[in-house]
């Protein structure tokens, strides 16, 4: 009976093991990582990995769907300290936050750029049901809290943002490197398919929020 842990003690182990999987996948490609990686850089049995986490998509769910909800409460602490915005500087702000996602956040972008053709065929359904259940309460009060900044703006538009912003950010992601196959470049010249992530991602957010904040306020840019 001396090795049953306390709910606060599993919780922590898990995080501990997810936390381990986010530190290998900075320097690693998914597919380079196997369970038993993740359980040496965690410092457990192997055996007891799977106690939490029964395939290793389970844990990058898991670090995606908690990883945005972190970023997003980053977001409403952000915002609650502010008093009303204009359009103008509500723009600026959602910019400035794009460039820094994609340049201080990068394993939180990887991941959701691997969500759908990758994580969920091997992740746990009603873990990453529960997960995404968590997530979208955060992402309302994100858009309350928004709306509230810019009167006019409604809070369910105001949440729907970040969607579009990370839906953005990830399909320029999986567009990115058409001159290259396996990280090695092609013996070819193709400026055409080449990406640059961070301003082509801002600049056609940009684009979006221009096109909500005339339709929803009468904003010209």
């Amino acid at each position: 009976m001396g090795n049953v842990l306390t709910p606060t003690q599993k919780t922590a182990k898990a995080q501990r093991i997810a936390a381990a999987a986010g530190k290998l996948f900075q320097t690693h490609a998914f597919s380079d990582i196997s369970m038993t990686m993740i359980a040496q850089r965690a410092d457990v049995a192997k055996g007891t990995l799977f106690n939490y986490y029964q395939t290793k998509e389970n844990i990058f769910m898991t670090l995606l769907l908690e990883g945005y909800q972190n970023y997003f409460r980053q977001l409403i602490t952000w915002l609650a300290a502010k008093s009303a915005l204009t359009p103008a500087q509500l723009k600026a702000y959602l910019l400035a936050e794009t460039q820094a996602l994609i340049t201080q956040h990068t394993t939180l972008v990887r991941l959701n750029a691997l969500r759908g053709p990758v994580l969920e065929a091997h992740a746990d359904r009603s873990q990453t049901a529960a997960g995404r259940r968590d997530l979208y309460a955060v992402n309302r009060r994100l858009g309350e809290t928004l709306a509230d900044k810019l009167p006019g703006l409604d809070a369910q538009t105001a949440a729907h943002l970040f969607v579009v912003q990370s839906a953005i950010i990830s399909g320029f992601m999986n567009l990115a490197g058409l001159d290259h196959f396996n990280h090695t470049a092609l013996a070819a010249d193709f400026p055409a398919f080449q990406i640059n992530l961070e301003r082509e991602a801002c600049q056609t957010f940009g684009f979006y929020l221009d096109g909500i904040f005339k339709e929803e306020l009468f904003y010209e840019s």
